[in-house]
């Protein structure tokens, strides 16, 4: 009797215990890297066009039997998810997202934010996907960006993933996650996502994209999104090039700080004091002057200041202005610092923000010179 109970209790066993009895080879799932969408001006119901990047697993590995790196596969469709369902019946095995790394929204689809919103909601509300996933807005079609094949047959999205993960390039554009979108544009209105190109098969990421209330405003350059790194104290190292009397010298910032001073009264006044120190990376001396000489080390500060400041106050005025974006965070701060005054005018600050004064004040400091004669 006990050796029956005991053989029955082993069967049991045998079976909860063999773990890989449904399991699917890793070879039998399409791990998605990548997903691009944009708008589909042909039909009002599939108003998407979404594509789809994911790795050719047996090219990979030291006894890879394959030369293609990726597949990429675009079908129209109502939403992400959706297309992703029309695609299973069109492939062998089906969709994983949780290695999901980057997604690109085209420029026609970025211009209509009840779209974009829904986009990201939908994501972000998926448990399969990572919420790090990065964002990008194309010049073009995210199509295009994607179906791109840099040098050296890299696969695209792991090299954007890799320049938006390169911190030297952070003042360029500014990397932002799925999350990161959300959260700046629900509680400040407003955002700043890297624009990615591409020109034959040339992947460049440079300056940003604004998305107002999730809706593409318009583009800003990589100095202008490097002035908005500096005042928001998101950029640690850089470099300045500033015309000095007839030559142009290069400056390393290796630390940076921003600071914010607002007084609020019948107008909002906004003092911004940035302090930069670094280092010359390049300069010749003329023959008259000498390596020590505390004036023209000081006349070289005033140079780079200079040139600081103005992409400063050209920058603010751009975003003031032409597109009302308070993306450097003077609201933000109000609502932190100064609670009263803010719950008074944030049901009117999209007025109120283009007429706020500003005062720029940079200090720039060098720790040691790398000059030459």
């Amino acid at each position: 009797m006990k050796r029956k109970i005991l053989l029955i209790l082993f069967m049991i066993l045998a079976i909860f215990l063999s773990g890989c009895w449904d399991m699917e080879e890793i070879n039998q799932r399409l791990f998605v890297s990548s997903i691009g969408v944009d708008s589909n001006p042909e039909s009002k119901i599939q108003r998407y066009i979404v594509t789809y990047v994911y790795p050719n697993i047996n090219s990979i590995g030291k006894n890879a039997n394959e030369k293609t790196k990726k597949f990429v596969l675009t079908i129209p469709s109502d939403s992400v998810f959706q297309a992703g369902r029309e695609f299973s019946v069109q492939v062998q095995y089906p969709f994983y997202y949780k290695h999901l790394k980057v997604l690109v929204i085209g420029e026609d689809l970025a211009k209509q934010g009840n779209l974009v919103k829904k986009t990201m909601d939908g994501l972000n509300r998926d448990t399969k996907i990572n919420s790090k996933v990065q964002i990008l807005v194309a010049e073009g079609t995210a199509k295009d960006v994607l179906k791109a094949t840099p040098p050296q047959d890299q696969i695209t999205d792991g090299t954007i993933y890799n320049i938006l993960k390169d911190n030297r390039s952070a003042s360029r554009f500014t990397p932002s996650t799925l999350n990161e979108t959300i959260r700046d544009i629900d509680t400040a209105g407003v955002t700043i996502v890297p624009r990615i190109s591409v020109k034959g098969n040339e992947i460049k990421i440079f300056g940003g994209a604004i998305l107002k209330n999730y809706e593409f405003i318009g583009w800003i350059s990589q100095v202008q999104n490097r002035a908005i790194s500096l005042i928001n104290n998101d950029t640690k190292v850089e470099l300045i090039d500033a015309p000095y009397k007839d030559t142009m010298i290069s400056y390393k910032i290796s630390n940076s700080k921003s600071k914010k001073k607002i007084s609020a009264g019948e107008t909002i006044n906004v003092d911004i004091f940035l302090r930069t120190e670094g280092y010359l990376q390049e300069y010749i001396l003329e023959e008259h002057l000498t390596d020590y000489s505390d004036e023209t080390l000081r006349e070289m500060e005033k140079a780079i200041e200079k040139k600081l400041k103005r992409e400063i106050e050209e920058t603010i005025d751009l975003i003031q202005h032409t597109y009302n974006a308070d993306i450097i965070g003077i609201g933000e701060h109000l609502s932190k610092f100064q609670p009263k005054v803010w719950e008074d005018i944030k049901d009117k600050w999209d007025h109120i923000f283009p007429e706020v004064q500003f005062n720029v004040k940079v200090d720039v400091k060098m720790k040691r010179t790398g000059l030459t004669k």
